[in-house]
């Protein structure tokens, strides 16, 4: 089949074909703006499905992290590029009437979010001192492209927008995993093994049903006519997480059930309070998964009579931070460190326990460590100050929003602090790491369009109004 795309003949007039249906759908798409943002909207749903790690063969060889894996070949990169583009170029009219306006957006993005900003620049600046800079640096320009994609979406979209986009992404990987755990078990429900969908990972699916929950309950508050079928698809949600049999998704769960009540609580508090029982909130969420990771061994070998230690992530982690103050400024570069192609020059070759039987693991377990290892202690410094300030972003956001929607961003975030202790999904192009970047730069935006509103706001010389007109009621 290969040797009959690659033919000369049958390659230029595919090419020829594909340039066709491009002019076509460029001049269709740039004539009407409504077909072009549905356009474009299509195209982010299938992007964020791409990048959630959906394992079916078209979305795992069009995930941009597949631009430099190993071994990956120039014919087929060029094709996963011209498919970015192409789509791009489809909708131009849409990127040319924002592109003016950029310059403003990442001036006030850099004042807003400092560290955000920072953080990613010591990406690019660490990917140049690794000791496989061209590798570093190829990783490096994926994840700051898709970066840049991304927080154009924040930028450009209002928090009804995205709330929709992430939504529809969660239903539609609920409905493609029971489609694949059911009819094609080979894929989604592998014999003897957990549940994982059409994701790569059991943990994967467990959270990603846990966080589907949290916005089906929000959307069927958000539109009540259709409680009936949001319950309906948490219940298949709850279904499949408990199938997934992922124990610290199941913790992630109730977390967020809690963080309910606490957003209930915040929106009826002044900003500082509500600020500091956030926080007290989180370190209690941190505290539990530490708790229960400290006690594994405890609770799942003598209480359940299994020989397992949080599948063995404990017995790296303190080779990993040895790790990480060898290297504690800049790090081993973006994607510097966990490199097995490299045989005896691989980086984490000392990060192995005998009681594993000297196994190597691929990553760290736990996304603090991983940005901690590619950056240094300096650049998790800057993820985390940056964490923190979107965080207060979004306890500000829940309570000057009464609507259901305006909760989600302190959903991601918290999940994205909850799972990245145990699992790693924010030191390369992941869920988490997209989600993040459109918060931070939705953020951004409310926080122009506040300063734009009070520039050119008139007060009365009396209050005519009575204070308690402006108590936001609860969506509960």
């Amino acid at each position: 089949m290969k040797q009959i795309i690659f033919n000369p003949v049958i390659l230029s007039l595919i090419l020829l074909s594909g340039l066709v249906y491009l002019a076509i759908g460029f001049h269709l798409l740039n004539r009407s703006q409504r077909w072009a943002i549905n356009f474009e909207k299509l195209y982010v749903f299938l992007f964020i499905l791409t990048i959630g790690g959906v394992d079916i063969e078209l979305f795992s060889r069009l995930n941009p992290t597949a631009l430099y894996t190993i071994g990956k070949t120039l014919p087929s990169a060029a094709l996963q590029l011209g498919i970015y583009f192409g789509c791009l170029l489809l909708v131009y009219s849409r990127w040319q009437a924002h592109f003016q306006k950029s310059l403003n957006f990442f001036a006030n993005l850099i004042i807003n979010s400092p560290f955000f900003c920072l953080h990613l620049f010591w990406i690019f600046l660490c990917s140049l001192l690794s000791e496989t800079p061209g590798q570093s640096l190829k990783a490096t320009l994926v994840c700051l492209s898709v970066t840049i994609f991304f927080i154009y979406i924040g930028k450009d979209y209002s928090w009804q927008e995205l709330f929709d986009l992430l939504l529809w992404s969660q239903v539609a990987i609920i409905l493609l995993s029971l489609y694949y755990c059911l009819l094609v078990p080979s894929v989604g429900a592998p014999p003897g093994r957990s549940w994982v969908g059409v994701l790569s990972h059991k943990n994967a699916l467990g959270s990603q049903m846990a966080i589907s929950v949290m916005f089906l309950y929000l959307q069927s508050l958000r539109v009540p006519k259709y409680k009936g079928l949001c319950f309906l698809l948490i219940g298949l949600a709850l279904f499949m997480l408990q199938q997934a049999n992922s124990g610290m998704s199941k913790v992630l769960l109730v977390i967020l059930i809690s963080l309910l009540g606490v957003i209930r609580s915040i929106r009826r508090l002044p900003p500082r309070i509500a600020l500091s029982l956030m926080g007290f909130f989180l370190a209690i969420g941190v505290g539990t998964i530490i708790l229960l990771i400290e006690n594994a061994e405890y609770i799942i070998v003598e209480q359940l009579g299994k020989d397992l230690t949080l599948t063995g992530r404990t017995l790296f982690w303190p080779l990993i931070i040895n790790a990480i103050n060898s290297h504690p400024l800049f790090g081993y570069g973006y994607q510097g460190f966990w490199q097995p192609w490299r045989g005896i020059d691989n980086p984490a070759l000392p990060i192995r326990s005998p009681k594993l039987g000297n196994f190597i693991p691929t990553h760290s377990h736990n996304g603090f460590l991983d940005i901690g290892l590619d950056l240094g202690w300096l650049g998790l410094a800057f993820f985390i100050i940056s964490l923190l300030t979107t965080i207060y972003y979004g306890v500000l956001h829940v309570i000057r929003n009464p609507d259901p929607e305006s909760a989600f961003p302190l959903v991601i975030l918290t999940s994205l602090a909850i799972v990245n202790i145990t699992e790693t999904g924010i030191a390369t192009v992941t869920p988490f790491w997209i989600f993040y970047v459109m918060i931070t730069a939705r953020f951004t935006m409310d926080n122009i369009s506040d300063k734009f509103r009070k520039n050119r706001e008139v007060r009365p010389p009396l209050a005519l109004e009575s204070p308690s007109q402006f108590n936001r009621s609860d969506f509960w």
